[in-house]
């Protein structure tokens, strides 16, 4: 079914992609409505995620588009929250998924650049961004964008989804879910939506402290109906800065783990919690030049909660299963101690994250529902992007793995990223993304500089790399 492009529209970028044709992509079967509870943690995520895949072997753009819209309205089926739209609900007030079969939104467009021409200024203008929407009712939760690069006769898809319906792991089965539907296969991995696990108890019973946690009102991480309309907008108008990024081959992540256990305070640690001691080190130092030794110092990271919560969420969870954990450590002991103490910290704050402490946290969240983290100054947060997303640089849509893989970030976004993978397909250790400003980032490479020598020559900086945006 084709539409006009009155709630859609290319967002802010270089205008060199004209969408054709828009259609809207419902269930491909009648499914009984229904709702999607919204749990304290999905209610923080009012934006959108992005994916955006290149392919070389290109049967017909056209075909391409009719071929996915076909896979697409089978997949709804097994996912109707993305079909749905995001509702208040006038008793409980709560922010809902109504399975409503609105329908997704499928666009055809064409533009003149290659695979290789496509820029970090470019990517916009491939997703088919909702960002005119006037209300709930017209947002959709997903999106998909195909275009044509008449400069080499390959082709973009790009997927837009809200952040509501799902992190990074219910995301990538996802996209995993689609390409089995797509090779006419059957689902990869059956979602299961049932948050029950992520309810608040009732009376909430909030039997930890949980300092980490501000009021976020005015941030990306505020949930309203207005907020989540107006979300792309800010996205969009939001100073774009630059990212660099580093690379931590699995052979230098393992030399770097032989120096932290080297003087015995811990007899073994993961090769995240190297890394993440490394790159927090250098990040304090890069913005905490002039602070006093007593000044403490955050590192915010994320968990993966689904085999935390008792009794397990399960694999296939989709929704929100991440949460964040926050590990302390004075300006004097960051930048005296060895990489070891560093090491140490981020083990112990990993250790609080139980079934009891979630459940504290999120009965925390039902009495502060204005509530979620809110980077400080003295803050460095670092999101590790699970292994499994690795997959992607192999999803295979009927057309063979991409040519090339990009998850463009939200310009707001501060964190640094460890990505799994380039966007060359590279899966080699992590690939670091850092944001800062030119005078903190030269910083920061000195320190990378000078722990690379202590490390015995562990980490590499690249001038340039596919993920920087």
């Amino acid at each position: 079914m084709a539409m006009a492009a009155s709630v859609v529209s290319p967002s802010r970028g270089s205008s060199k992609v004209s969408v054709r044709e828009i259609f809207v992509v419902r269930p491909s079967q009648p499914l009984n409505r229904s709702t999607i509870f919204l749990s304290n943690i999905d209610r923080t995520h009012g934006y959108f995620s992005r994916n955006l895949f290149f392919f070389r072997d290109n049967p017909g753009t056209q075909a391409v588009v009719e071929h996915l819209r076909k896979a697409l309205s089978k997949l709804l089926v097994a996912y109707p929250g993305h079909a749905g739209r995001a509702v208040v609900n006038p008793v409980t007030n709560r922010l809902e998924i109504d399975c409503n079969s609105a329908g997704s939104l499928l666009a055809y467009a064409t533009s003149h650049l290659s695979i290789h021409d496509v820029s970090v200024d470019d990517f916009d203008d491939l997703f088919l961004s909702p960002a005119e929407a006037r209300s709930l009712e017209d947002l959709p939760l997903l999106t998909v964008q195909v275009t044509h690069l008449g400069g080499d006769n390959g082709f973009a898809i790009a997927i837009l989804n809200h952040h509501l319906l799902d992190d990074a792991t219910s995301g990538i089965f996802f996209l995993l879910n689609l390409a089995s539907i797509s090779r006419g296969d059957c689902l990869y991995l059956a979602p299961n939506f049932d948050r029950t696990q992520l309810r608040a108890r009732d009376p909430p019973k909030v039997d930890f402290e949980h300092r980490q946690f501000t009021n976020v009102g005015g941030s990306r991480f505020a949930i309203t109906p207005d907020s989540i309309l107006a979300a792309e907008k800010s996205r969009c108008e939001a100073p774009r800065k630059t990212r660099k990024t580093y690379h931590f081959s699995f052979h230098r992540l393992n030399e770097l783990k032989k120096v932290v256990t080297h003087d015995g305070l811990v007899s073994r640690c993961s090769s995240f919690e190297a890394l993440a001691a490394l790159v927090w080190r250098a990040h304090a130092r890069a913005l905490e030049s002039s602070s006093s030794a007593e000044t403490l110092l955050k590192l915010h990271f994320v968990m993966d909660t689904r085999n935390i919560l008792q009794p397990p969420l399960g694999s296939n969870f989709s929704g929100n299963g991440q949460f964040g954990v926050v590990a302390e450590m004075t300006w004097e002991d960051m930048c005296n101690l060895p990489l070891s103490h560093i090491v140490l910290c981020i083990q112990e704050a990993r250790k609080m994250l139980t079934d009891e402490y979630m459940r504290s946290a999120i009965d925390y969240l039902e009495l502060h529902p204005d509530h979620w983290y809110v980077p400080g100054k003295s803050q460095t947060q670092i999101n590790a992007w699970p292994r499994l997303m690795s997959k992607a640089v192999e999803l295979d849509l009927g057309w063979g793995k991409p040519a090339r893989v990009e998850f463009p970030l939200d310009n707001r976004n501060s964190a640094i990223i460890f990505f799994p993978f380039d966007a060359n397909g590279n899966v080699d250790g992590f690939y670091v993304s850092v944001k800062l400003d030119p005078a903190p980032l030269a910083v920061f490479e000195e320190h990378i500089a000078t722990l690379e020598k202590e490390c015995e020559n562990v980490v590499s900086p690249l001038s340039t790399h596919p993920h920087d945006q």
